[in-house]
């Protein structure tokens, strides 16, 4: 059976409570989002808060000085735009967290930062905006003794069950 909207919400919000989400609605110039728009698709990305995610941690890990490289445009303190558009990112603690950061770096609001580097990382063009929107690759290192188990343990299977047997071609003198 379906669950109700109201199920379904309940179960968000409670995941979103289990892992500290922050609901952050951002109003951008016009624009900004066609330019967010492009930037998944030269990267194969089908969410918006995932690129915007990516684009924050990249630049945080980078440091407050590649900002400055990618948001080339004033982050004007106080502007008054008649017309904006929405953004919504639901941004994890960590992510949350980087934002912050980020913001202190430049004084300035989630709104602008987020618009600031939307702009500034499509200004670079397809080939180096991708290096922001990369999902971030981890080394994977497997340690000796779980290695010496699986070996132990992929022995002990075919010593109980060899599978196929192996007859060698008749060889001729």
């Amino acid at each position: 059976m379906a669950m109700s909207p109201k199920e379904r919400d309940e179960k968000r919000r409670a995941k979103a409570a289990r892992l500290h989400e922050e609901d952050l609605r951002l109003k951008v110039r016009p624009g900004t989002k066609q330019a967010l728009l492009e930037l998944m698709e030269w990267a194969g990305i089908e969410e918006q808060g995932e690129a915007m995610t990516l684009m924050i941690h990249h630049v945080e890990a980078l440091g407050h000085h590649a900002l400055f490289r990618v948001a080339r445009h004033e982050i004007e303190a106080h502007r008054y735009v008649a017309r904006t558009e929405p953004l919504r990112l639901s941004a994890r603690k960590r992510t949350g967290q980087h934002l912050r950061a980020i913001c202190g770096w430049a004084d300035a609001t989630y709104s602008q930062m987020i618009e600031a580097l939307i702009h500034g990382i499509h200004a670079l063009g397809q080939l180096h905006a991708a290096k922001f929107l990369t999902p971030p690759r981890h080394e994977i290192s497997i340690s000796p003794s779980l290695a010496l188990a699986f070996d132990r343990k992929s022995m002990l299977m075919l010593q109980q069950d060899p599978g196929d047997e192996v007859i060698q071609p008749y060889a001729s003198n």
